[in-house]
């Protein structure tokens, strides 16, 4: 099909084309610049020995293996064509991150797809909302698992439904091959297999029918018998294709039966909560970032229910029970926003393009709401530095990061590497990620401090930095520690941290946190601190050309 024909005009190809421009620049800019959050660096250092060891086994904490694939390939790649002497720290963090950057921006170009259901503008504006979402683009600019879960899932429903439409056997595949990825990528796939119910029966309750279940069961059964094969072939595909990448194409054969690992694990960490928070934790952040598809979405859903087509309540029931149910589970993370956000993205299109098209008011609620969308994610992918105890900003959905002071600390042993230090340092404990990420070349000791090793600089737990100072003697000085991981979590303090009007105007647009009724001695930013301690006596540091040394033999990075 050519784009003449698959377009409906030449300012609606331009339109495209200019809308994936700006989500690429949104994503590929400055993508190394800000430093590793710890799961970034364990997917980064796990891509790392995919390629170079080949090591690999499926575990449910670190999630599919997908995003592996993908990261290890942008790694292999990176290293064939860098030059060591002129490569720059974050130069790697970058090529790990692009490849969610691309997903992103498939995600983007998928909207186009929506077309043939709901018609080229508001196809447009959704490809709108998913290039601008702070979320979206925040977590495509991230080394996580979620874009490809996005786009797998996306994939399967678009072209499942393009199948039902044109009965074209590829759509079909393409169908199954996506869905493929949604399940190799991440064990929130079960969680939408159970959210399909309210969403079928959402589909089913058309208007003045009721549900009419059996007579839509029997419709249904009718339609896989015509289709049987079809569908048996589809299943088929979908089983070998996951197989294939959960087993890393059958070189891991103990890792090719996921589901009950996956299943036991995340309902055990449900029931335990370990990332916990309360029933309303997303609320006030879907709010807060995604008002400009959430609150169109809902006004469509409960303000137009009668006059909605079965595909529109398809997507209200899963939107809907998708905020019920992951407000219901245990794990309360920022990065199941989009989860939650994805389907109402059709319908909030839908609302704008139809209000834009009836009232002045909606047109001057859809120019505020996209104005106030590009600042917000201009504000957590670029604006302000990374979180910090130094800097009194944060975003509600940043729930831990790397301080940029640990990278002062990164270059630094990089450095004394590059001039034969062997080892260049010690670091243990929880430092040990990101920094097994970031050291991974340069001669680095992993383990406690020992008397046989006189490194430039040693970074160790609080709790150990006692008995590391015994350790290394009247050598070493002590510096002051150092935040090497920092947070921001209102809830985890409500009680003392309730703000007032103004703080939360503040907040809202300069992303300043409130201190509430806190002493002025404390932080409401949170952070786990490294003792450092610096070998005694002058230590001149080499020039950033000069070439990386191996890693001394034996060395262990932390598992």
């Amino acid at each position: 099909m050519t784009t003449r024909r698959f377009f409906a005009s030449e300012t609606e190809k331009r339109a495209w084309l200019a809308l994936l421009l700006l989500a690429a620049l949104l994503r590929v800019v400055g993508l190394g610049a800000r430093p590793f959050h710890h799961d970034e660096s364990i997917h980064a250092w796990t891509s790392n020995r995919l390629v170079s060891e080949g090591v690999y086994k499926y575990d449910p904490v670190y999630h599919g293996p997908v995003q592996y694939y993908m990261v290890g390939l942008a790694l292999r790649i990176h290293d064939l064509f860098a030059n060591p002497r002129a490569m720059t720290p974050g130069e790697a963090d970058a090529a790990v991150r692009l490849p969610a950057a691309l997903g992103g921006i498939a995600l983007v170009a998928l909207a186009l797809l929506l077309r043939p259901r709901f018609g080229s503008s508001p196809a447009l504006v959704a490809g709108a909302l998913l290039a601008l979402s702070p979320n979206f683009l925040y977590y495509s600019r991230f080394c996580r698992e979620d874009v490809w879960s996005l786009l797998g899932t996306a994939g399967a429903f678009l072209f499942l439904d393009a199948w039902i439409r044109n009965d074209r056997l590829r759509d079909l595949a393409l169908a199954s091959l996506c869905l493929s990825v949604a399940f190799a990528s991440k064990e929130n796939i079960y969680v939408l297999g159970a959210l399909m119910v309210p969403s079928v029966l959402a589909a089913w309750a058309e208007p003045g029918r009721g549900l009419d279940v059996w007579n839509r069961l029997r419709r249904l059964i009718d339609f896989l018998e015509k289709h049987g094969v079809a569908v048996a072939a589809a299943m088929l595909l979908f089983f070998n294709v996951s197989i294939l990448l959960y087993t890393v194409f059958l070189h891991h054969p103990e890792s090719g039966n996921p589901v009950f690992e996956a299943i036991g694990y995340w309902w055990g960490q449900h029931k335990v909560e370990r990332v916990s928070g309360p029933k309303t934790y997303y609320l006030p952040r879907l709010l807060q970032y995604e008002f400009a598809i959430l609150i169109p979405a809902l006004i469509r859903i409960f303000g137009r229910w009668r006059s909605l087509t079965a595909v529109e309540r398809f997507l209200a029931g899963w939107g809907v029970s998708s905020l019920l149910m992951y407000a219901y589970l245990g794990e309360k993370t920022p990065w199941l926003i989009v989860h939650q956000v994805l389907p109402f993205v059709p319908l909030a299109a839908t609302a704008w393009v139809e209000g834009w098209e009836s009232s002045r008011r909606w047109r001057i609620a859809g120019a505020a709401a996209g104005a106030v969308t590009v600042w917000f994610s201009l504000q957590l992918s670029f604006v302000y530095p990374a979180l910090t105890p130094a800097v009194p900003k944060a975003e509600s959905v940043i729930y831990v990061q790397t301080t940029p002071e640990l990278l002062e600390i990164r270059d630094q042993i990089l450095a004394y590497g590059r001039v034969g230090e062997v080892p260049a340092a010690i670091v243990s404990g929880e430092a040990g990620w990101p920094m097994s990420w970031y050291l991974r070349r340069a001669p680095v000791n992993w383990e406690a401090p020992r008397g046989d090793f006189r490194p430039p600089i040693v970074v160790c737990d609080l709790g150990q930095a006692d008995k590391a100072a015994a350790v290394l003697g009247p050598g070493y000085v002590r510096e002051k520690d150092v935040p090497f991981r920092a947070w921001w979590i209102p809830e985890g303090s409500f009680r003392p941290l309730v703000p007032s009007v103004s703080d939360l105007v503040k907040y809202l647009f300069t992303r300043e946190v409130w201190r509430g009724n806190l002493p002025p001695a404390s932080n409401p930013i949170g952070a786990v601190y490294v003792a450092v301690f610096r070998r005694a006596g002058p230590a001149a540091l080499p020039a950033a050309s000069s070439p990386p040394t191996a890693p001394p033999a034996g060395a262990e990075a932390p598992q």
